[in-house]
């Protein structure tokens, strides 16, 4: 199995998990006298044999990522993880600098300048959203060339 499938396959047993809670919830009251449609001793049973399937396969996981280089770079899939991780808030701290405007006035009605230059904020944005980008789509191509140890 490639790491990219793993990554799918652990995606969708944490939303069957989810689902199987919803549907356990839902069951655990019955009206007196009625049949429940679903056991919800079976489906603790079956959430509990899911929750430690995804934790098993984390942990496979989390080694290839601490073990793996990204093609293309010289850091490993768990760093460059963290990597992505510190660019998107960048760009998200540095997007929400000017929404007050680029000039405004305070209640004392004085006018407030920008410490900062716009299109130089604007091209740091545009430089690491493509080292973004490009950074997240070597993850993906080595995340489905990586084999996951069964």
């Amino acid at each position: 199995m490639k790491l990219g499938e793993a990554l799918n396959t652990l995606k969708k047993e944490k939303n069957r998990v989810s689902r199987l809670i919803s549907l356990r919830k839902e069951n655990v009251f019955v009206e007196k006298g009625e049949h429940i449609k679903f056991d919800p001793e079976r489906l603790s049973q079956e959430i509990d044999e899911k929750r430690e399937f995804i934790r098993e396969l984390q942990i496979k996981i989390q080694k290839i990522n601490l073990n793996t280089i990204v093609k293309g770079e010289r850091i490993t899939l768990a760093e460059a993880i963290i990597k992505i991780r510190q660019i998107r808030d960048k760009i998200t701290n540095l997007s929400c600098l000017f929404e007050r405007g680029y000039s405004f006035r305070d209640s004392d009605d004085k006018e407030k300048v920008a410490q900062l230059d716009k299109l130089k904020v604007e091209k740091e944005i545009e430089n690491l959203e493509v080292e973004k980008v490009d950074l997240d789509n070597k993850i993906q191509i080595t995340n489905w060339e990586t084999d996951i140890l069964n």
